[in-house]
């Protein structure tokens, strides 16, 4: 597997012994170079290893990446698609805690997990409430008790290691009549080049200036052209629209698509 995206490179060969403390190591060194990553088939430890970096990624820009989706974040669709019965929620990658607030509202009980701790450390600073909860968990290893009446993920299944496995659970999970809502990034080109990304936040700094104030657009530009930030998207994979009708239609038999812009989104009900 190739973590980082630098001209350098450093080549890691697994066994037994070093391919548990290179997971921990090799998070370090892909800051700086490429890492291209292989291991002995029985001893293959890549999961934990790209797991690693995608928590330290956002840890990295937990700060302002609450701030930027404080801002922009539009939860319409996940409000427009709640289920009738309303007593348990679960947000699958739930970050700082945005929607899990919203959904408080709505249901007696929400629960949001994610793998980042800064994340989870904001999301109980701001928006710990009397019926919501964070835990730090890994969605491929969904251990939770009871069931649910709708469980959400928003731009989360990208960066899952089994889509089908991680749905497979969240069925279980799921009470008869409940909902599953997921809203992910779709792109005809599986990892978009970063200047698309600048480009973009340069084309949206004066609607956000008139929308959020200057100084506010200024933040929001520097987060979205950040190095931290444009390295964690130059690792990111997406599926194209096809892509999502092949796959969730396949797992969730029935369920409805919605294009909304750069996201694609997904209802299904049990």
């Amino acid at each position: 597997m190739i973590y980082g995206r630098r001209a350098a490179y450093i080549l890691v060969h697994g066994t037994p012994w070093s391919s548990f403390n290179w997971r921990h190591i090799i998070p370090a060194l892909s800051q700086w170079f490429t890492v291209y990553y292989y291991d002995l088939p029985i001893f293959g430890e890549k999961r934990p290893v790209l797991l690693e970096i995608t928590k330290i990624q956002f840890n990295k820009v937990a700060e302002e990446y609450d701030f930027v989706n404080t801002l922009l974040n539009d939860n319409s669709f996940f409000m427009s698609n709640l289920p009738l019965q309303r007593r348990r929620a679960l947000d699958i990658g739930c970050g700082s805690g945005i929607l899990v607030d919203e959904l408080s509202s709505h249901f007696d009980e929400v629960t949001g997990i994610d793998i980042s701790d800064e994340m989870l450390e904001i999301a109980k600073e701001k928006r710990q409430r009397s019926n919501t909860s964070y835990l730090n968990m890994d969605a491929d290893n969904l251990i939770l008790d009871g069931k649910f009446d709708l469980i959400v993920s928003r731009t989360t299944f990208h960066h899952l290691n089994s889509i089908p496995s991680v749905i497979s659970k969240m069925k279980e999970l799921l009470n008869s009549s409940g909902r599953i809502v997921i809203l992910d990034n779709v792109s005809e080109i599986e990892t978009p080049a970063t200047y698309v990304y600048i480009l973009g936040a340069i084309l949206e700094f004066i609607p956000h200036c008139r929308k959020f104030g200057l100084k506010n657009a200024i933040r929001v530009f520097k987060h979205n052209t950040s190095k931290s930030w444009l390295e964690h998207l130059s690792s990111d994979k997406y599926l194209s629209e096809q892509g999502y009708h092949d796959l969730y239609g396949k797992l969730l038999p029935n369920c409805r698509f919605q294009r909304l812009g750069w996201a694609m989104g997904v209802v299904w009900e049990k």
